[in-house]
């Protein structure tokens, strides 16, 4: 039996029209949107701020090349020892890998790679835009409530810039299955039905497979499903066991394409950690369904807290530390010194309150709506459940700006609420409630200040056209093999050259991120001893973004390389023969 987002995208022939429109406008919206990113890719001249996304096409390359599932290492990395890149999941790989090697049988394999790459992300905007729209089927929405939902996505600036052509990192993936994950939570949820529980299982072992930041969503939606199983008995729990043993199952399957061997331990990759604990908790549910379903609230209640005791202890001494989740065993200077300034990191409003309010506004507007439903009596669970997802994403996107990407589309999904329950006021009302609710998170974003600084786009224009050009495999440069240069700027340079370097922006390589950021916080004495350590060529520096503390223009045992005025920002230096220098 096909499933109910297949046959959303097959469409009934009653509403065949309206969704052909529907497709084409995604299409072409998309088309014109991407014309200019599109004629710059094919001009040589196009590529995305996101250093994650070039490393993964690093490790996509690697694949094809060695066609060896569990190889992981990149001897260029971490130079000259090499380092492990197993810091994101197989399946964004697989995708990359997969694609390019069909495409390959037309062209140039790191052609078809960068060309696949280039349009996946866009592919996957209209299959997420669709999905939403998907989402509300559910919920017999009006045609003015689903072009709502698909403008507002469409147009979100902070879902734009996940769908980059060519930023192949995996919110892409990740935005899609969140909201699939949502649509068949709000179906099972509805039904109660044992297949909709294994389908929803078998997408949030794909979402945690994606990134394991997706357990967080898992467990918001079990505390709901919780809820209205053992509280309000609206769900059998039979199905909240099939539900938790299939994703249990799924991760039995998953685990052996991430790791060689089964039993290895990893936080931030899904691994035999997330299983124990995902087994415990059924076995949890198992008896409490079997032993105590008649018992009193007390004895309930008891069981619950000592049985979330026992999982807490048993787990930490099988996994020391597991609490702190992907963090655990993270190197400690990286955690002081390298995840603290990464942007995502921050607290939108420790980055500018109008980036925070364009962030928060759907969700301040659907909320208000759904307590006025509440007070109406109106407030069905299928909005309790969007109402608790938008209010839980969002929490944690105050927190957090990472968040973003799971809030935005379920803050989205809140307020076409609001949208369908205008549909008996005059056109013109709901014309200008249509534009002004689409375009109020640009428009609110429209007042924050650039947080792209212009050094930063500066350096980032230069070095693109730097390796553009190919001026780094010029013959001066030859007979140089590893070249030191921001971890920023890493991945770009592993991807579009053979030099080896020191670091990504990965904390699996901990000794060359740390030595990476200690080259520019440290004197001249202890930068000199790690070029030497590494037998570093050459070193690559935009001042204007990242000085060092000391000044390498009067560093004896560096020679300043000239180069061209295009890349004026710019500073390359060759590291002299320390045995000619007292």
């Amino acid at each position: 039996m096909a499933s109910p987002f297949l046959k959303f995208l097959v469409f009934s022939k009653q509403s065949s029209l309206k969704f052909v429109f529907i497709g084409l406008i995604t299409i072409i919206f998309l088309w014109v949107s991407n014309w200019q990113n599109i004629q710059d890719a094919i001009e040589g001249r196009y590529y995305v701020y996101d250093q994650d996304a070039y490393m993964h096409l690093v490790i996509a390359a690697d694949l094809l090349h060695t066609r060896d599932w569990h190889q992981h290492f990149n001897d260029r990395l971490n130079t000259p020892w090499g380092a492990d890149t197993h810091g994101w999941t197989n399946v964004v790989t697989a995708l990359l890998a997969g694609g390019a090697w069909l495409l390959g049988f037309f062209m140039p394999l790191s052609s078809a790679l960068y060309l696949w790459s280039f349009v996946l992300p866009i592919i996957f905007y209209a299959i997420a835009a669709w999905a939403m729209l998907w989402v509300i089927q559910a919920l017999q929405p009006t045609s003015y409530q689903q072009f709502f939902v698909l403008a507002a996505f469409l147009l979100n600036p902070f879902m734009n810039s996940f769908f980059f052509p060519l930023r192949v990192d995996y919110d892409f993936l990740l935005i899609t299955l969140s909201i699939i994950y949502w649509g068949f939570l709000l179906r099972f949820l509805k039904s109660d039905n044992t297949r909709l529980a294994i389908i929803t299982a078998v997408i949030a072992s794909l979402g945690t497979w994606t990134s394991i930041s997706f357990i967080l969503l898992i467990f918001l939606s079990l505390a709901f499903l919780f809820y209205y199983s053992l509280i309000k008995k609206e769900i059998r729990q039979q199905s909240l066991v099939v539900y938790l043993m299939t994703l249990s199952l799924c991760f039995v399957v998953i685990i052996p394409f991430e790791h060689r061997h089964f039993f290895s331990i990893a936080h931030d990759i899904l691994s035999i950690v997330h299983l124990t604990l995902l087994l415990m908790l059924t076995l949890t549910l198992v008896i409490y369904a079997r032993c105590l379903e008649e018992r009193r609230v007390a004895a309930k209640l008891i069981f619950i807290c000592v049985a979330l005791v026992i999982i807490f202890l048993v787990m930490n001494a099988l996994f020391p530390g597991f609490y702190r989740g992907p963090y655990n065993e993270v190197d400690p200077y990286l955690l002081r010194h390298f995840f603290p300034v990464l942007s995502e990191f921050y607290s939108p409003f420790a980055v500018d309150r109008s980036l925070a309010l364009a962030i928060l506004c759907y969700f301040l507007i659907g909320a208000g709506y759904c307590y006025y439903l509440y007070l109406s009596s109106e407030l069905s669970i299928p909005k309790r459940l969007f109402l608790w997802a938008a209010f839980t994403t969002t929490l944690l996107t105050v927190c957090m700006y990472r968040w973003v990407e799971y809030a935005t589309p379920i803050n989205i999904l809140l307020v076409s609420f609001l949208m369908k329950d205008i549909k008996n006021t005059s056109f013109l009302f709901r014309l200008f409630a249509f534009i002004l609710m689409v375009s109020l998170p640009s428009l609110i974003l429209s007042l924050a200040r650039d947080y792209f600084s212009k050094p930063e786009q500066i350096c980032q224009e230069q070095f693109y056209s730097m390796l553009n050009n190919r001026f780094l495999g010029s013959p001066q440069f030859k007979q140089d093999k590893r070249i030191f240069v921001h971890s920023n700027y890493g991945p770009l340079l592993l991807y579009s050259t053979p030099f080896s370097i020191v670091a990504s922006n990965d904390h699996h390589n901990p000794q060359g991120l740390k030595d990476s950021i200690l080259f520019f916080k440290t004197n001249e004495a202890k930068a000199k001893d790690i070029v030497l350590r590494r037998q570093i060529d050459l070193i690559l520096l935009c001042p204007i973004e990242f000085s060092t503390k000391f000044n390498p223009d009067k560093a004896s045992w560096l020679r300043q390389v000239p180069l061209p005025k295009e890349y004026s920002q710019w500073r390359l230096y060759r590291r002299f023969d320390t045995k000619n220098v007292n």
